[in-house]
């Protein structure tokens, strides 16, 4: 194994992916993650993460696992949009796979990381705030909130604000005029193993099944339109999202306070500099439909490491080379799944016939061409 020495900066599924997976790769032993939070003050949300049958592939080769009953596999997708035709059905079937993937609340992941981290021997470093990270020589330097510099052969960043302590990274952001409103709805009807994206006038609707037997709700609406939903009842808001949602399950009943967060497009150029790179949110941000965020931030790890594995002997010289390889051949998939999210996100968000009537004979065309609907969920799922 190399004696490398990387830091990692962000202490949450990106970055602790990353690090196994170049533990794993035989990159370094010498891998340090910091993580901004204190251990007894990390707070883990409660949101439900769903992942593509290529990222748990992924994580089961890390020896991350999730118990089974903390997992909610996701078979078939359904997608529609509101007062308009047109249904297209994605299913693990189009592929011969058992599942497209799966959905795991936030702390079962993470619980499932930091196991996998501590089986490895992989030191986490809590309470380290980083202020900025910069070049020394071949080097890169992170300067710490204590006042400690920690000095690395290579520094990858994984945090969502990652990019801001480069002076040679760019962060391009747009604010989508969108906040997502998530809660969890109990169905009259479930459908276990399905998945739904239904596009309404405003935003799309997302029902993801959780493995207690309820569906995690993201609706993304304009920033108004959010505040208002935010301030009614439970039985109010409850009506709302029956009428967009319709009656595929059933009647919808909220069972958890609704919260929100802003949508916010990111993409940080160049994503990588000398000893230095962003993977994940440090590199990109996206719009939650088709839930591409997390599955591209993992996808940046696995990458990272393949490369890094085919390089040969990992030494100084070879760093900046090999992340620049790295820039180049994740940016079309980077591009692409950024600019699939963005369609779907305003493409869809637009009622009236002359809208609804070209969408709903797309939805059509995909669903009754086999050869095309199983390209697509092989780029969602297996990619």
């Amino acid at each position: 194994m190399s004696s490398m020495k990387f830091l990692v900066v962000g202490g949450g599924p990106v970055g602790l992916a990353a690090a196994l997976a170049l533990k794993a790769r035989g990159i370094a032993d010498d891998i340090t993650v910091l993580e901004a939070a204190p251990r007894a003050q990390q707070v883990f949300s409660d949101r439900n993460i769903a992942l593509s049958a290529a990222s748990w592939r992924f994580l089961t080769r890390l020896n991350v696992t999730v118990p089974p009953t903390e997992r909610a596999p996701i078979v078939d997708v359904e997608v529609s949009q509101r007062g308009a035709f047109g249904l297209l059905r994605l299913t693990a079937d189009d592929v011969g796979a058992t599942e497209l993937g799966a959905a795991t609340p936030y702390p079962s992941i993470k619980t499932a990381l930091d196991n996998a981290i501590h089986a490895a021997i992989i030191h986490i470093l809590y309470g380290a705030k980083a202020l900025r990270v910069e070049h020394v020589a071949r080097h890169a330097v992170v300067h710490l909130e204590s006042g400690e510099q920690l000095r690395a052969d290579c520094v990858v960043l994984a945090d969502g604000a990652g990019s801001d302590l480069v002076n040679d990274f760019k962060r391009l952001e747009r604010d989508s005029g969108q906040m997502a409103v998530i809660t969890r709805v109990s169905p009259a009807k479930p459908r276990p193993g399905v998945a739904f994206e239904r596009f309404t006038a405003g935003g799309a609707l997302a029902l993801v099944p959780r493995a207690d037997k309820e569906w995690t709700v993201i609706w993304a609406r304009p920033r108004a339109e959010a505040e208002r939903l935010l301030q009614l009842d439970q039985a109010t808001l409850s009506d709302e999202i029956n009428a967009a949602f319709g009656p595929n399950m059933g009647a919808l009943t909220i069972t958890a306070k609704a919260t929100s967060y802003p949508l916010v497009w990111r993409f940080v150029e160049p994503r990588a500099s000398g000893a230095i790179v962003a993977l994940g949110n440090a590199a990109q941000g996206l719009h939650p439909a088709a839930a591409q965020g997390l599955n591209l931030g993992l996808r940046d790890a696995q990458d990272l490491a393949e490369l890094f594995s085919h390089a040969g002997d990992c030494n100084t010289e070879s760093i900046a080379p090999t992340l620049a390889k790295f820039a180049r051949k994740r940016g079309p998939d980077r591009v692409a799944r950024i600019g699939f999210t963005g369609m779907l996100a305003y493409g869809f968000d637009r009622g009236g016939w002359l809208f609804d009537v070209p969408r709903g004979l797309g939805l059509t065309a995909v669903q009754m061409l086999p050869p095309l609907r199983r390209e697509l969920v092989r780029h969602l799922a297996l990619g």
